[in-house]
């Protein structure tokens, strides 16, 4: 994969510095070969999930970051829906918004985001041994 056909897919990631992006876009070149014929789009979704949590960092005042409205429209176009719960008197209700997969267990940083969720599933096929049918 290049930079090029990551941004064919993902244009909304072009405001970051084009090192930043080479470096997650050969970090993801090495992996995924196991996902057979989802292998390409595991590598897109693993780029744009790192992209995601860089533009987060990024956006961020605190980290001495920039916080341009582009970064945080990017770091917040790709954060994962959380799990919402309230209780009033006796009564409980829980509301799980965004991918069913946010409640998977295991694969780490991939759940803070929703093309990290998207890699699980991916994930999930591979490990399993089954083939992926876009």
């Amino acid at each position: 994969m290049t930079s090029d056909t990551f941004f064919k897919f993902y244009p909304q990631f072009g405001s970051i510095d084009d090192y930043v992006v080479q470096e997650y876009v050969n970090q993801a070149n090495v992996r995924f070969d196991e996902f057979m014929d989802a292998a390409e789009e595991a590598r897109r979704l693993y780029v744009a999930h790192k992209l995601t949590l860089y533009a987060q960092t990024y956006a961020n005042p605190s980290t001495g970051g920039n916080p341009a409205a582009m970064m945080a429209k990017i770091a917040g176009a790709g954060v994962a829906a959380q799990a919402l719960s309230k209780s009033v008197g006796g009564v409980s209700v829980s509301k799980s918004e965004g991918s069913a997969l946010s409640s998977i267990s295991g694969y780490g940083e991939w759940k803070q985001t929703e093309f990290g969720l998207q890699l699980i599933g991916l994930a999930k096929i591979a490990v399993a041994g089954g083939r992926y049918i876009p």
